[in-house]
């Protein structure tokens, strides 16, 4: 995801010590040093990155549907000066809270980073004497590279041509040390990821989610990360791997590559689903790739979205005004929208508290009179296997239409839509694919 404006920069990268990050994990009482000594310690270290990655700072509220979001203007606060996002959403950079997001993420991004370059240093010994050793490697890898290909995205150059690629973007760090780093190019941050990840799909190639699939895991627990082996569908496993090697041929302007990809992951992947009764999957989990668990993503949500007693003023709720706009300018317009949307259908409500607004309910707990309870679950998806289908299509236009155009479809029959009929032209396409 690029933006077209500039982000505050850190001219200092502050890292704390090998202790005192181990204590983003539940066993966060082992000490660092004591820690990398077997399976167990291991599939802690790791788990420290995942429980990093889901803190608010990152993709528990900011990089999901707190400022990230604000910032692509999709929550309309011209008129909530009270709320805490206001002046971000005004692009006022200068202002202290706007700071503080900026360098929080930049900071716990490559404390990330950090730890997995600990991870893999420690490896490089104990190896051999690690159970699932190739699987705690493979994620630590592709981890690095995931992390490094985000931070890139939020605060490097926006890629539209060659040209863009050679400008100066972030450091990719590759040791565990705290020597400063001149910035890379884009090319160079994008190239190294590469390496990263083609290495984390050779150690994953016997992944267990390749036969067992994303909900047939052997899960013992919901919610927490606990040991590599658990929640496949939702760690850094093989498929997740080629989707984020499928991103960065995209962002190197390798068209081709990134098709070969996405049709691969296409064919290798469940199929796209339609749920039209009242347990449809609103979050659409049975197309995450890769997604990340947040323990209290509900009470997070709730306190950002007035899901029980929220107001216009301080939540991010939508007045009947905007709705409107959304049924029929965006989820409605013609040819392409229809009411029939189970997106609109499904992720807008009204309050429990009887206002007269609407709130963002894909992610709210919701039940029915008697026992139908729509499914719920703290995940925040990374990479959806719509993602894949959009690839292939925005790949093949000018290439294959008819090809393009049944990608496309494919998706929109996903979401309870009609098949778009017709012979289109390359612009055509790829406007229906950006309103999608």
């Amino acid at each position: 995801m690029k933006f077209k404006y500039i982000l505050v920069l850190m001219t200092a990268l502050a890292f704390t010590s090998c202790n005192n990050w181990l204590d983003v994990t539940p066993q966060g009482e082992v000490e660092g040093e004591d820690l990398l000594t077997n399976e167990k310690g291991y599939n802690a270290a790791l788990n420290g990155i995942y429980y990093n990655l889901t803190s608010t700072t990152l993709y528990g509220k900011e990089l999901s549907y707190g400022m990230m979001d604000v910032l692509a203007q999709y929550w309309d606060l011209s008129s909530k000066s009270k709320n805490s996002y206001y002046k971000q959403s005004q692009f006022d950079y200068e202002d202290a809270s706007a700071k503080s997001r900026f360098d929080a993420i930049w900071s716990a991004m490559y404390q990330g980073i950090t730890q997995a370059n600990y991870i893999l240093e420690s490896l490089e010994s104990n190896r051999s004497s690690i159970k699932y050793s190739e699987l705690i490697e493979g994620e630590a890898y592709a981890l690095r590279a995931f992390m490094h290909m985000e931070l890139a995205a939020m605060y490097g150059p926006v890629i539209e041509k060659e040209g863009d690629l050679d400008q100066a973007c972030i450091s990719y760090r590759t040791q565990f040390n705290v020597e400063a780093q001149k910035f890379e190019s884009m090319r160079s941050v994008l190239t190294k990821a590469k390496a990263d990840l083609l290495k984390a799909q050779d150690l994953l190639k016997e992944d267990p989610i390749v036969g067992n699939k994303r909900y047939g895991d052997g899960n013992t627990s919901m919610l927490d990360y606990h040991s590599v082996l658990e929640r496949r569908g939702d760690r850094m496993n093989l498929f997740a791997v080629k989707g984020l090697l499928m991103r960065l041929e995209l962002a190197l302007l390798n068209k081709p590559g990134a098709y070969e990809i996405a049709d691969e992951l296409i064919h290798e992947l469940f199929v796209l689903t339609n749920r039209e009764d009242e347990l449809y999957d609103k979050n659409l989990g049975e197309e995450t790739i890769l997604g990340f668990y947040k323990n209290d993503l509900w009470e997070v949500t709730k306190e950002v979205f007035g899901f029980e007693k929220g107001n216009q003023t301080d939540n991010f709720c939508i007045n009947t005004n905007q709705y409107s706009i959304y049924l029929n300018d965006l989820y409605g317009r013609a040819p392409d929208g229809s009411g029939t949307d189970n997106r609109l259908r499904f992720w807008f409500g009204k309050p429990s508290n009887g206002g007269s607004y609407y709130i963002f309910s894909k992610l709210e707990e919701t039940s029915y009179p008697g026992t139908i309870r729509l499914p719920y679950y703290p995940e925040i998806p990374i990479l959806r296997l719509a993602e894949v289908y959009y690839v292939a299509c925005e790949t093949m236009i000018g290439k294959d239409n008819v090809k393009a155009l049944g990608y496309l479809n494919d998706v929109r029959e996903s979401r309870n839509l009609a098949r778009l009929n017709g012979s289109y032209g390359n612009d055509e396409i790829m406007e229906f694919l950006m309103r999608e």
